[in-house]
């Protein structure tokens, strides 16, 4: 392609011209340019001669790409590298002006991916250490001449700070992390400081020159008495909010080089800590930086500096704990809440800017995170500080009716209810403020945090009724943002429970004769939905005891009492109106039949809601095996007549089975209705309790689905005309369902007990049914194994005259997943016994058959898949048959038939069929189907349940079928697939290590291209992050090197074994050089287990190990460090012999945790060393300084000490 062809390309691409078809068509012909061989020099050739901006950043997109590509890194020079660097500056310097802002950002993210890339680079000209890439603030000393090309310096500065603190998307690899993290950390000791101490006094002189000329006093600590909105020159302003941006970027750097950032932090940023090191101390002391934020709110009010400037507040007052002694936290603390208090005595800058607000509440948040109160009452002026905080709180951020200029966001108020609530909370375990003084300042919270939760709810019950829009936010999204405020109000009631609870009853007792004299409702109900929301959540703050400010638990339970009976009384009321009766029945009336559910409906599904969100909160604090309060029943008993647990459990019950026999419900009253239930079920105490109740003895002989709707098989449900969930997420609760009553049948029936007997067949009786009938259906169909495929394939058009095949299909969705609930919680042998019995041989072909037929719906194959795993699953060892029978056998055979059927029909149909562009699609048609079938390969492996032998021994070819599945899902899973969907990644590496374990003769013989593929996957698991996957790598390395060296020497070793490790000899010396690796760099929180398969690869490797391999690891190091490091290698087979016995094994464990000490600590010295380098003050730094000496004294051009830790060179 010429110039002008691309020029056209870019414009069309770019531009947005032309249809999809055609942007398709330009973006592929261009993407293949990066793959030239001379990119480079045709990248620059754009950039130079580009006419228009398109093309300038498609230069500049393409050559990141390129150094992208770890492949391309190695074959690009250093000389061609540093080449381009200069280009590229050059190119801002000339062109700075006529850039267009998306180029401009694209070549400065190029000039800093290159720095980043290149950072550990020597100069191969020179022979001392030198590192030029790490000279680049040098590169900045030619854009002093005017403010705009001073704006790239900085932005230049921003650029390379986000790139050493963030991993790109590139560096996704555990190989590529590792090198980033070590990048960071030089980085963090080389160059920060500096920075962010250049930064720190330009901003001091933009605000001494704006004071003098207001004539206003220089001192930072004295503020202006009026807010301001000083206007500066365009280019100016744009330094300026660069330079802010460079502070906060170093306060948000990544000190400890983990991957994480606090860029674009939401509510869970509250509890991070600025871990700052310790050569930070005199900056974070320094009060000056404090208050020069803080100027920037009263002299630039209502512009962007303001966010900025509080954002560095807010990581400033997040500095780690141990960086600051108390008199130096005090110091601070007083500096911060004085700015604090000003501010909000002049919060006019704050009501007309958004982001203002929200920077200043997450300052107010951030200081409680990282203060304690007894520190807080040590302030100057704490009284005072807290009343103007209290009137902040509720005239401008509680108040509905607000005199805002924007609607507050809910993660505003999030901040500022945060630390009212971690404030009283701090009361919670403590007995006094100060050990040392009785008479310390009063911390004044009960006089303000009581009135602040009386204001939330009554201002949130007056607006809600007529507000849409805060009822939409309270409650979209599952209720997320109203459970989190509730849940800090609740902490904040416990301070003075009796009047909160009292305030709580009259407002429940209002709204409730309201709703009952009311026609229309609907506003009504709102108040009353956020109502119960909000005693919920008082009532689940229970176990929290603020000091002795309040009452006594005995009391607390008696205030909740009265919140119970109410809510009980309305449950009544609306189940009254549901059924449209008027007369008054009791409220423990027994639990009604399908008659009287026909075209049933909820009366309000938001108050029925709440209501399961209400008692779902009590029972944690009150019922099971954790809640024990018999105050609380005292008071239900007077109003109610319910004396103890069980009447109040059996209430519950039936108000769930109640919701279940609905036959038109919501989907999302149904699905909570069915996770209360199960989660009921949890705990032996409520389990024993739960099934003496009547309503349960009724429903374990009558769980059919005339009674309980939703559990119907077919589509006949009707439906809300809002429900926007199918029938088929419906189908996904029966597991839940039923794995609830299986808890409850593994204590109710004794399996082992022949009287129990008739009682278990009429329970599995309506399961009989479903399956009797798929017996029947399934004999119209012929004998699908004596079919060819032809023949099959014209069965596609087979319809059975008893049923559709949608009907069987929803029949055999419902059993499964039903089967599979029940089973789960059937752990002991007897009762998985009596389960099997009842399957086998009646029962089980049918899914069998059921996935022959079905092969092509995942609707179908994958329950049946789920089912069967579970079936598989020898947990608590509960596959225990008798001697006398080969039900293990038939298990596993039947099993074994089931994936044969998936890997000769499905797995050859979705591999022909289903792309991979459509992502949800192609997931759950063939991944997460292929990932049940690794779980059941290993479940059956490691089950111990069956002898595999026998299957060779009598010819019975369902071992090697069963084998045969792992190798196809071998060959039609991409290693990319196998590590982007991490649930496929962890079946995966289970299976090796499970197989590795049991047979480990199978995947050592496995053909060449085979084990290559297992090894090549081991060698990138061992990267991973995640220990158990690094230990399944381990275990399979082990197992197989100790099996390679015993067939040598028995020499039993076949010739495929053999050629195995000699053609992949090369990929292990790299897995041994990574493992070196990490032991020497990283954490290595498992060095037991990687010693196991690290002396069997020595071995491998012996005559290249102290050779080439040695050579590989002390590459690039200092001659110091290469000593060290060689001495350590040497020692680490010292008392070693040549075999793989297990005590020789332990031998090698102890030298490689002594050779991990040895590095260590010799890299720990050189880290003190370097930490050790005076750094230069900026304090002293005169104001009238060119921009050129400023920038090359505060930021060092080289380092004369070597980076601590180097990447290590392959």
């Amino acid at each position: 392609m010429d110039a002008l062809e691309i020029e056209h390309l870019c414009s069309q691409l770019y531009s947005g011209s032309g249809n999809n078809d055609q942007i398709r068509t330009v973006s592929q012909r261009l993407e293949n340019f990066v793959n030239q061989a001379n990119c480079l020099s045709q990248c620059r050739l754009l950039l130079d001669r580009a006419l228009t901006p398109y093309t300038q950043f498609f230069g500049a997109t393409t050559l990141i790409k390129y150094f992208n590509s770890i492949s391309n890194q190695s074959l690009v020079s250093f000389t061609e590298r540093y080449e381009l660097r200069t280009y590229i500056l050059e190119y801002l310097y000339k062109r700075n002006s006529s850039l267009a802002p998306f180029v401009l950002a694209e070549l400065v993210k190029l000039y800093a991916r290159l720095t980043k890339h290149s950072w550990f680079d020597l100069n191969p000209n020179i022979n001392t250490e030198n590192y030029p890439f790490q000279t680049f603030t040098d590169d900045l000393l030619k854009f002093q001449i005017d403010p705009s090309h001073f704006s790239v310096a900085l932005q230049i500065l921003v650029a390379v700070l986000t790139e050493m603190s963030v991993p790109n998307d590139e560096e996704i690899t555990a190989r590529a992390f590792t090198k980033h993290r070590k990048i960071c950390i030089s980085f963090r000791d080389i160059k920060l400081i500096d920075i962010y101490s250049f930064a720190g006094q330009y901003l001091r002189d933009v605000i001494v020159n704006q004071k003098k000329s207001l004539g206003l006093s220089i001192d930072f600590s004295e503020y202006p008495k009026t807010i301001h909105s000083v206007q500066l020159q365009p280019d100016y302003y744009i330094v300026v909010e660069k330079l802010l941006s460079l502070g906060l970027g170093c306060l948000t750097y990544d000190f400890l080089g983990t991957g994480s950032t606090i860029h674009d932090v939401d509510i869970s940023d509250e509890h991070q800590t600025l871990q700052v090191p310790l050569a930070w101390h005199n900056l974070i002391v320094d009060g000056s930086f404090y208050q020069l934020c803080f100027s920037y709110y009263f002299l630039f009010s209502n512009t962007t500096l303001v966010p900025l400037a509080l954002s560095c507040l807010v990581q400033l007052s997040s500095v780690r704990r141990s960086l600051l002694n108390g008199n130096e936290r005090l110091s601070v603390l007083n500096i911060i809440t004085y700015g604090i208090r000003l501010i909000i005595e002049q919060p006019g800058g704050l009501l007309t800017d958004e982001k203002s607000l929200h920077e200043f509440c997450r300052l107010i948040g951030r200081l409680k995170s990282n203060a304690q109160l007894h520190e807080l009452i040590r302030i100057d002026n704490y009284p005072l500080f807290t009343e103007r905080l209290f009137r902040f709180t509720i005239d401008h951020l509680l108040s509905v009716h607000h005199h805002r200029s924007y609607h507050l966001s809910p993660n505003t108020l999030h901040y500022i209810l945060s630390y009212w609530s971690k404030i009283c909370a701090y009361l919670s375990h403590i007995s006094k403020l100060s050990d040392s003084d009785e008479s310390s300042t009063p911390h004044l919270l009960d006089i303000y945090v009581p009135q602040i939760v009386c204001y939330y709810i009554q201002s949130r019950l007056d607006a809600i009724n007529t507000d849409d829009g805060l009822y939409v936010e309270l409650f979209e999204n599952d209720q997320t943002v109203l459970q989190q405020q509730l849940e800090m109000i609740s902490v904040m009631s416990r301070l003075d429970y009796s009047k909160i609870c009292a305030l709580l009853c009259n407002y429940f007792d209002d709204i409730a004769q309201q709703y009952q004299q009311s026609n229309n409702s609907d506003t009504i109900e709102r108040r009353f939905t956020f109502l119960i929301y909000v005693l919920g959540c008082v009532i689940g703050s229970r176990g929290i005891t603020l000091s002795s400010l309040s009452i006594s638990s005995d009391d607390q339970d008696l205030f909740d009492g009265e919140l119970v009976v109410r809510v009980l009384q309305l449950m009544t009321y609306i189940q009254q109106k549901t059924s449209g009766e008027n007369n008054q029945k009791p409220i423990n009336t027994a639990i009604t039949t399908s008659a009287d559910k026909i075209n049933s409906a909820p009366y309000s599904e938001r108050l029925e809601l709440a209501i399961l969100f209400f008692f779902e909160q009590f029972r944690r604090q009150y019922i099971g095996d954790y809640g024990r309060s018999n105050k609380i029943y005292q008071v239900l008993f007077k109003h109610l007549g319910i004396a103890d647990e069980e009447q109040l459990l059996s209430i519950f019950v039936k108000k769930l089975f109640t919701n279940l026999q609905y036959s038109i419900i919501t989907d999302k009253l149904i699905e909570r209705t069915v996770g209360c239930f199960n989660d009921l079920t949890h705990g032996y105490q409520s389990v024993r309790k739960l099934v003496k109740l009547d309503p349960i003895q009724y429903f374990i002989n009558n769980h059919t689905q005339d009674l309980f709707p939703f559990l119907h098989p077919t589509s006949t449900l009707n439906h809300p005309q809002n429900s926007n969930l199918t029938v088929s997420s419906w189908s996904c609760l029966r597991t839940t369902f039923y794995s609830a009553v299986g808890r409850m049948l593994v204590y109710e029936f004794r399996y082992d007990d022949d009287d129990d007997d008739d009682r278990i067949e009429a329970f599995m009786s309506p399961f009989t049914n479903h399956c009797t009938r798929l017996v029947q259906i399934f004999k119209e169909f012929p004998d699908f194994s004596s079919l060819n495929p032809g023949q099959f394939a014209a069965m596609i058009q087979f319809n059975p005259t008893s049923a559709s095949l949608d009907e069987i299909q929803s029949l055999i969705i419902g059993i499964a997943r039903d089967l599979r609930g029940l089973c789960s919680s059937l752990l002991s042998k007897q009762a998985y016994n009596s389960f099997f019995n009842w399957l086998y041989p009646s029962y089980l072909p049918l899914f069998l058959k059921a996935a022959y037929v079905f092969y092509d719906r995942k609707d179908v194959y994958n329950p049946i898949l789920k089912f069967f795993h579970e079936l598989t699953s020898n947990r608590q060892e509960r596959l225990g048959f008798d001697s006398t029978k080969p039900s293990a056998y038939l298990l596993f055979r039947e099993t074994s038939n089931l994936l044969y059927i998936f890997q000769t029909k499905t797995l050859l149909h979705v591999n022909t069929t289903i792309p991979e562009t459509d992502g949800n699609l192609f997931y759950k048609s063939k991944l997460k189907p292929i990932i049940t079938c690794l779980e059941i390969l290993q479940t059956c492996l490691m089950g111990n349940y069956v002898n595999f032998g026998v299957f060779q021994l009598y010819s019975d070819p369902c071992f090697d079928n069963f084998l045969q599945v792992f190798i196809s899902i071998l060959t039609t899973v991409k290693k990319s697939h196998l590590f982007s969907y991490p649930k496929l990644t962890l079946a995966y590496f289970s299976l090796i290590e499970t197989f590795a374990t049991v047979k480990i003769d199978y995947l050592a013989n496995l053909s060449g291209p085979l084990f290559g593929y297992i090894l090549e996957t081991i060698s990138e698991g061992l990267l991973s992050h995640e220990q158990t996957i690094q230990n399944a790598c381990c275990v399979y390395l082990d197992t197989f090197l100790t099996y390679v060296f015993r067939s040598a020497k028995k020499h039993i070793a076949s010739a495929n074994l053999m050629t195995n490790v000699q053609e992949y000899e090369g990929l292990f010396r790299q897995i041994l050089v990574n493992l070196l690796n990490g032991i020497i760099y990283s954490e290595c929180k498992n060095i037991y287990t990687v010693s196991k398969p690290l002396l069997g690869l020595i071995l491998l490797n012996e005559n290249n190990f102290f050779t080439e391999i040695k050579q590989q690891l002390l590459y690039g190091h200092t001659q110091a460090k290469q000593a060290i490091l060689s001495t350590a290698l040497d020692n680490l087979m010292r008392g070693i012999d040549r075999t793989l016995k297990e005590s020789n094994k332990e031998n090698f464990t102890q030298n490689i945790t002594q050779f991990r000490s040895d590095i260590q600590e010799s890299l720990n010295v050189n880290n003190t060393e370097l930490s050790s380098i005076p750094v230069s003050s900026s304090s002293t730094l005169p104001t009238n300084v060119p921009v050129t000496i400023a920038i090359s004294n505060l930021i060092p051009s080289s380092s004369t000490t070597a980076p601590v830790e180097e990447l290590m060179t392959l």
